[in-house]
């Protein structure tokens, strides 16, 4: 029976130990507004675990909410089995991307970047974060053509 009250003990100590580490990632939480036709709200969220939302009146409530429920979220996926991901956000991009394009697109960008006084490798970064955005806002809008 001591033997046994081990066990038990050690799979205990080493369930808190996951829900330690699981909890301390820096996981992608949104805070979103929401109308229900029944007035404003917030919803928080965690990108990377589905099913971990909680609302609040206001974002920081829906978000110290959604912190307030987390560790006990992951304890429960995890005593069920399930496989917890890892943030999608991880230091393995480096910023630097190889690129194949058109030579003719090539000569453009870089005459548009020498009229703008900027290098190449500026003026591409700006472009593609003057786009991203843009798209990022299409698709918050549910106006862009290619919406997951």
């Amino acid at each position: 029976m001591c033997r046994q009250e081990i066990t038990v003990g050690s799979k205990i100590k080493d369930l808190k130990k996951q829900v330690e580490y699981y909890a301390n990632l820096s996981y992608t939480t949104t805070v979103v507004q929401q109308d229900d036709g029944h007035g404003i709200y917030y919803l928080a969220r965690v990108i990377e675990l589905p099913g971990l939302m909680m609302t609040g009146d206001t974002p920081a409530e829906a978000f110290a909410d959604l912190e307030s429920v987390k560790r006990e979220w992951i304890e429960t996926n995890l005593r069920l089995g399930n496989k917890m991901p890892e943030p999608v956000h991880s230091p393995q991009y480096s910023g630097k991307v190889v690129l194949r394009m058109p030579p003719s697109l090539h000569e453009t960008l870089v005459t548009v970047a020498e009229l703008e006084g900027v290098s190449l490798n500026q003026y591409m970064v700006y472009t593609l974060s003057k786009s991203a955005g843009r798209d990022e806002v299409l698709v918050k809008e549910r106006k862009a053509p290619y919406r997951k």
